[in-house]
Order: C-alpha cells, then sequence, then structure tokens
C-alpha cells in the first residue's frame, strides 16, 4: 500500500490551481451544479481512483461511484462519479483525469508484462526500478502494484545492490567476495544482490556468498547457460535478469529460468485513454 498523505492530495488541487480558476471565476457558475463521469476508451487496469476520490471530497464534491485501483475495465466501463459545485467539478476536472491516465497507463503496461512473463511461469516476479520519472515514485508505484507488480527497489536505504561503478573503489569483481563478506557482518538480515554483466563476473558473484545475481542486459538465450553454471557453484543462487527487460522479450526471459524481471519499461507506457464526461445537473 502507498500512502498518500494530506499534503499529496493538496499539492494535486494547488499545482493547476495556485490562485483559483480564472474562466470559471468570469463565467460565474455560482449556485451551479455538476456532475462528473470517467469513463474507459479501451480495456485497461486502472489506478489513481482512491487519490482523485479523495481530492474529490476534500474539494466539497459528493462522490457515488469509484472503482479501486488494480480493477480491469472493459471499453465503456465506469470508473468514477461524482458531483457537486459546477466551479468545483471545472477546478479538479484536468488534474484527476491526467493523474488517472498517466497511472492507469503504467498498471496496463505492467499487467500485460506480467502476464506475458507468467504466462511461460507462474512464479516469475517483475519488478519496477526506482527509474520512474522525478516526483512521481508514489503515482508510479501504486500503478505498478495495481498492474501486479512489486518496487524492485523504493531507493538507495532499503536494498544492498553492489553495482561495477561500486567495485571500482573496492578492487573489482576479482575481490568481490571480501566485499560480499564485509557487508555480511555488518548487516546480517538483509540480501546481498550483485549486478554482472557476463557470465565470468557472475561465476564470481556466486562464489562470493552473494544471495542474488541481477545479470545486466544478458540475452536470454544466454541466461539458462548462465543460471545453470552459477548454481553448479552456489545452488542458492538467485539469478534476475536486468536491462532492456520489456513485453516482446519477457516470456523468453522467464523461459530462460530467471526469477525475477527487473525494469522501467512500464513507468514510460502511453498514458490511458480515458472519457470525462461533465453534465449540468
Amino acid at each position: 500500500m502507498i500512502y498518500f498523505t494530506e499534503n499529496d492530495i493538496d499539492r494535486l488541487v494547488e499545482d493547476d490551481v495556485p490562485m483559483g480558476d480564472m474562466t470559471s471565476y468570469l463565467m460565474d457558475f455560482a449556485g451551479q451544479k455538476a456532475r462528473i463521469t470517467m469513463y474507459a476508451r479501451h480495456d485497461m487496469v486502472v489506478s489513481g481512483l482512491e487519490e482523485a476520490e479523495r481530492m474529490y471530497k476534500k474539494t466539497g464534491l459528493t462522490v457515488h461511484y469509484v472503482e479501486s485501483s488494480g480493477a480491469l475495465l472493459k471499453e465503456g466501463e465506469k470508473m468514477i462519479e461524482a458531483e457537486g459545485d459546477a466551479t468545483t467539478v471545472h477546478m479538479v476536472w484536468r488534474t484527476g483525469l491526467a493523474m488517472i491516465e498517466f497511472a492507469s497507463g503504467i498498471a496496463t503496461r505492467t499487467y500485460n508484462l506480467v502476464q506475458a512473463a507468467q504466462s511461460v511461469n507462474a512464479k516469475v516476479q517483475v519488478a519496477g526500478t526506482r527509474k520512474h520519472p522525478p516526483y512521481l515514485k508514489k503515482i508510479a508505484l501504486k500503478a505498478l502494484m495495481a498492474g501486479g507488480g512489486v518496487p524492485h527497489r523504493t531507493g538507495l536505504s532499503d536494498t544492498i545492490l553492489i553495482f561495477r561503478e561500486h567495485l571500482l573503489f573496492s578492487g573489482a569483481y576479482e575481490n568481490i567476495k571480501e566485499v560480499v563478506d564485509k557487508i555480511r557482518t555488518k548487516q546480517k538480515e538483509r540480501k546481498i544482490v550483485v549486478e554482472a554483466h557476463s557470465i565470468d563476473e557472475a561465476k564470481l558473484i556466486a562464489a562470493s556468498g552473494a544471495d542474488v545475481i541481477q545479470m545486466d542486459k544478458l540475452p536470454p538465450a544466454d541466461f539458462s547457460l548462465c543460471k545453470a553454471t552459477c548454481e553448479a557453484i552456489n545452488q542458492d543462487i538467485v539469478l534476475i535478469a536486468a536491462g532492456g527487460v520489456n513485453a516482446a522479450n519477457a516470456a523468453d526471459y522467464a523461459r530462460a529460468g530467471a526469477e525475477v524481471l527487473v525494469t522501467s519499461w512500464m513507468y514510460f507506457a502511453p498514458p490511458a485513454d480515458i472519457k470525462a464526461q461533465i453534465e449540468k445537473i
């Protein structure tokens, strides 16, 4: 569950209406009521609806219907409906729509990626990297989870992931066992993940006592060999595929034995196409 603070909801409104809605003010909608309803224009997994509901309620609208994030909607199905002051409806119209379209695009692309991978191996996980657009972490991670994915890293604080760039200061891969031993002594409860770019690097990692090897941009055709080679060294080692993973090759990586597919591909999905209908009531 990704928690959005009251300040997060306020900022959604304030970002688009820092000094009021000039158009609605000049047109003088005082005393008039409106209804806003959103519909899916194509099959999609929706996300961001709870935040839209909170935004609507916070500005004084009454919400009559709302779907849950993660719901799979068919073309034409309703996702949210609210009514109230016409000026308020126009004030939050575009902000809510844009957020739901952006989030639902990510959720839908994640869902398609998960389906492609799990059609081969139902146990494969799809993990989203922290390469989401800046300042959109909460929306992006919630959408990822709504589509059936999991966060790979929510930030630098929650995992141990050693890159080649770290090893520049620690003796490169030839010294990886000493690095892993040192980290293990300091932090015993978390798994140690090390990124590799070749089978030779993966073999050194497997022998180091690390828990997970993150194979970067290794083609699916070579992944099976790498997995078998590393498991012969360390039968408990976990291999995950990262770099260039998308819907076109997800099944191939799953078939090759990857246990987790790490990617940022879902974060750059086209926005979902949603119809927002405003009616005078």
